[in-house]
């Protein structure tokens, strides 16, 4: 018996390079596009109390970081043959959008609790009661820091 044969099967993956590549400079044109609007059309403020373009200059670095690092993981990137869950990823989406519509209306703890959980137990695959345990208090923590420490008022 060969040591080949004892060995998990090897499938033969056809590199992802190509997508990867142009995922990342994608993503590092967004970034370059998000951080000069918010760079030239809104006021940045300061750490204390940051603009309304310090939000956007955040967002656009976290997305030159990480499309920084998808071209740097292009090289060794393969397609999988494992299926993607498409009606999970549509059920997500469909929960932040609903959350986005309904935010003016029910308020953020209201979205951000519902919302929060839903997606949770999505990701999860069944239900467990720590997971709105755990989307309360995060919800909680997150509206106590905005609105006192922050002093950012939430919807």
């Amino acid at each position: 018996m060969s040591q080949e044969s004892l060995d998990e099967p090897q499938t033969d993956q056809r590199p992802a390079t190509l997508p990867w590549i142009v995922a990342g400079l994608l993503g590092l044109s967004l970034a370059g596009l998000t951080a000069w609007v918010g760079w030239n059309n809104y006021d940045l403020g300061t750490l204390d109390r940051p603009g309304p373009g310090f939000f956007p200059l955040l967002v656009a670095g976290f997305l030159a970081l990480t499309s920084v690092i998808a071209l740097l993981e292009s090289r060794w990137a393969r397609f999988s043959d494992e299926t993607i869950p498409w009606r999970r990823f549509g059920i997500a989406v469909a929960i932040i959008l609903g959350g986005a519509l309904a935010l003016p209306y029910i308020g953020f703890l209201a979205v951000a609790f519902i919302g929060g959980t839903v997606l949770a137990v999505l990701i999860e695959g069944s239900f467990r009661w720590r997971i709105p345990i755990a989307m309360a208090v995060m919800t909680v923590a997150v509206w106590l820091i905005f609105e006192y420490v922050l002093e950012i008022n939430l919807p």
